[in-house]
């Protein structure tokens, strides 16, 4: 049990060994370097990513996407996606390249970058395509819908078999180009690939899944909310009085590496992790609301014998109403706005509604079991993030009827939410 000061370490040691050694684990840079030596590269494609919109797990999987691609059009230089800013006063609005900012916003740049060149060097990556001498101008580059260089079976966006795609990419680019124009580092051309979502299937032949696995880790959120979620788990520790990070992650020596992690990543019997996604937009797109979901992950807390949740939802409306319900059957609801304090409570109040769900994702991954929207892309990530931990557990689908409107939700230690497409 826990009281007073924490009795493995200081509030700044612990912050540091979660930053140092995250749950999922570390970049394993050889699946992606094996990858990239079995590409064949075009010196002078340049394939630049359309700005993403979106949620975290929107953003993340559009990048994810684009960057997957590049790797098999074989593209020696990478521009980075732009984000598009959210409306603070409609959470529909998710704007667009008009009002796009750096995508550091949401993700850690200086990592994705650092790790690239280690990984890929066949392939620069860049921010900004005033980096890259004699490059086309944006409004005379040709647009590509990768899905379409030829007919691909698909199920609903994702690309089933993406066998031929490279054959049909060099067809079309060569077309694109023009008989009289030829790739070299000094005339480069331009691709600018459509934003695209849950396209690439990570089940093909293409991907091993040591790829998916690491690939995955690329993609790492921001220093300040990762912080802000260590934080969190701080003080969640001193709420329930016992260990939510391991002792192996904690006091790890040398973090692992994400292809190879041993068990004990995860202490069973802490709390449930729930994403409530009940917020304006959800509701103005008719999506299930509070009745649907609340109800049932309360029922799930009680027959798994768990007194805690920790609550990740938009709506301060709701939140309250499930922490009255929640009540009602004896367990205590936790949320970051109760557990954040002094200048980490006013750090999470300058950050924006997609900034503050970074913190919520790096706190559910570590929950003893996790509970989630079908249609939410925010619980597909903090599902598929999981999915290298060893005792995340099989994962399913709760069955329809379990649901007082018939949709289904998605739970598990880990949930096998989408089985194909990739996801950071």
């Amino acid at each position: 049990m826990l009281s007073g000061s924490h009795p493995r370490t200081k509030k700044s040691q612990y912050i540091n060994a979660v930053l140092r050694n995250p749950v999922e684990g570390l970049l394993d840079p050889e699946p992606i370097a094996r990858k990239c030596n079995e590409t064949v590269f075009q010196e002078g494609l340049v394939w630049h990513c359309d700005t993403v919109i979106g949620g975290i797990g929107n953003v993340g999987n559009m990048w994810l996407n684009c960057v997957r691609y590049a790797i098999e059009a074989g593209a020696t230089t990478l521009i980075l996606p732009t984000l598009g800013v959210r409306s603070t006063e409609d959470l529909l609005d998710l704007g667009g390249k008009d009002n796009a900012i750096s995508i550091s916003a949401l993700f850690d740049v200086d990592h994705f970058l650092d790790s690239w060149g280690q990984v890929c060097p066949q392939m620069r990556a860049v921010v900004s395509d005033s980096d890259i001498p004699n490059l086309p101008a944006a409004d005379t580059s040709p647009h590509l819908a990768p899905n379409r260089v030829k007919a691909f079976r698909m199920s609903l966006h994702i690309l089933l078999d993406p066998t031929g795609w490279r054959e049909a990419f060099d067809v079309w680019l060569g077309k694109a180009m023009g008989p009289d124009r030829k790739l070299s580092a000094t005339t480069p051309f331009r691709v600018w690939q459509n934003k695209v979502m849950f396209q690439w299937n990570r089940k093909a032949a293409q991907n091993s899944p040591d790829f998916n696995t690491a690939f995955a880790r690329l993609f790492r959120y921001p220093d300040e909310t990762r912080r802000l979620a260590a934080s969190v788990l701080w003080q969640l520790e001193h709420k329930l009085g016992r260990h939510i990070v391991p002792d192996a992650v904690l006091d790890a020596k040398t973090p692992g590496i994400a292809n190879h992690l041993e068990p004990g990543r995860i202490e069973p019997g802490t709390y449930l992790g729930c994403h409530l996604r009940v917020a304006d937009d959800a509701v103005r797109v008719q999506w299930p609301g509070y009745d649907a979901q609340a109800p049932g992950y309360i029922a799930e807390a009680v027959s798994r014998n768990l007194s805690a949740i920790y609550l990740a939802t938009g709506s301060k409306e709701h939140r309250e109403r499930f922490r009255q319900d929640a009540a009602a059957s004896g367990i205590q609801v936790f949320t970051k706005e109760d557990l954040l304090e002094d200048a980490d409570l006013e750090a999470l109040q300058t950050l924006s509604w997609d900034q503050q769900a970074l913190i919520d994702f790096d706190v559910l991954i570590r929950s003893a079991y996790f509970y989630g929207f079908l249609r939410s892309s925010f619980s597909w990530a903090v599902t598929i993030r999981r999915s290298s931990l060893p005792e995340a557990g099989e994962a399913v689908r709760l069955p329809r009827d379990e649901f007082r409107d018939n949709l289904s939700a998605i739970q598990g230690r880990n949930t096998r939410i989408n089985p194909w497409a990739v996801w950071p």
